[in-house]
């Protein structure tokens, strides 16, 4: 389990999680001052010591596949362990990648983010003609991407996490964390998904990476008919070029407001 450590000064401090110390050791001087900087987004808000499930989801379609080429998706995910590493009771996030289908990832334990990152952030592919066969080398648990194909079905992906959060009910929050570069077309059956994820305990922050076409996530925020708003969205023209603290000041802008609203609303304990 993770222990919540202290500054100087009493308050709380970065948390020492299980594993960390088995990363590298760029990677794991990288994570300390990561959770540093998630604390202070954190301490803007008045919650240093809020608690949350964290779930990535990752936007595997064919236009994603530049930023997987140049490893800006692996950096994003690595960024956002440092979030699920300090909001998390055991450090572990949940993690999604969709394009035509979704599919559960294994689950991202800290001390494994070297392999994970190897293994499971890839781009989504076609089957080629007379080629069904599984591909060669898939170790256990590695997802053959063509199952996961190449279109944007991203209602897919959000009922199936909604879903995963109902059967898995947790006393804490659970934060979204949704990266995808657009070309958003599902507009309909999103609104619905999320909608009706309003009265649940989940929070959904979409990040864009420089796209376009976001479509019904970008109206969100303004959109009427929800006892509270479940949903963040911002897009970002090049996310490898923003700071580690300005990216997780945006990323958890919204969610300690929605924790106070949920609260006050019956939808969180």
């Amino acid at each position: 389990m993770a222990r919540t450590g202290a500054h100087r000064g009493g308050g709380p401090g970065p948390r020492l999680t299980k594993g960390e110390e088995r990363l590298p050791v760029d990677m794991r001087k990288r994570l300390s001052l990561r959770k540093q900087q998630v604390l202070v987004s954190l301490s803007k808000h008045g919650v240093p010591e809020l608690r949350a499930r964290v779930v990535l989801v990752l936007d595997a379609s064919g236009s994603m596949s530049s930023l997987y080429r140049r490893g800006t998706v692996a950096g994003v995910a690595e960024r956002m362990v440092a979030v699920a590493a300090q909001l998390d009771d055991d450090g572990e996030m949940q993690a999604w990648t969709f394009a035509t289908n979704p599919a559960r990832l294994p689950d991202l334990a800290v001390g494994d983010l070297p392999q994970w990152l190897a293994l499971h952030v890839r781009v989504g592919q076609i089957f080629g003609f007379g080629r069904r066969k599984p591909p060669r080398g898939l170790v256990p648990g590695q997802i053959d991407m063509r199952t996961v194909g190449i279109q944007n079905e991203e209602q897919k992906v959000i009922a199936e996490v909604r879903a995963f959060v109902r059967a898995h009910p947790t006393p804490d929050p659970t934060l979204v964390l949704f990266f995808s570069d657009g070309g958003v077309h599902r507009n309909r059956e999103i609104e619905q998904e999320l909608r009706a994820a309003a009265e649940e305990p989940v929070f959904w922050q979409f990040v864009g990476l420089g796209s376009s076409q976001y479509g019904v996530l970008e109206r969100f925020d303004t959109m009427p008919g929800r006892r509270v708003d479940n949903v963040g969205f911002f897009a970002v023209d090049d996310i490898e070029r923003i700071s580690d603290q300005e990216l997780y000041d945006r990323v958890l802008s919204e969610f300690p407001s929605w924790v106070r609203a949920a609260r006050q609303a019956g939808i969180l304990r």
